[in-house]
């Protein structure tokens, strides 16, 4: 029988993994920042899935960890490029 959290997980990697293409593949530079958003996002609960689904708490924590790192760089770059256009 197919875990019900695991192919949660995959289905979201999946998601993850379109909007990853999409980045790469769209000319906007701000549709390229929501879309890494969306990547980063689907990636944070394809984790915590992969978390209830394994039982262990070290991957939600991982997870949390280098969803903030991501989120906190794509501010970033979205803030330099902003005051740079400006």
């Amino acid at each position: 029988m197919i875990d019900t959290w695991l192919l949660a997980t995959f289905c979201l990697l999946l998601l993850t993994a379109g909007a990853l293409v999409r980045v790469l593949w769209i000319k906007t530079r701000y549709d390229r920042y929501v879309a890494a958003l969306v990547a980063v996002t689907a990636a944070g609960a394809a984790g915590l899935c992969l978390s209830i689904a394994l039982g262990i708490l070290l991957v939600l924590d991982v997870t949390v960890i280098l969803a903030l790192v991501c989120f906190s760089v794509i501010l970033a770059v979205v803030s330099f490029s902003w005051s740079e256009s400006t």
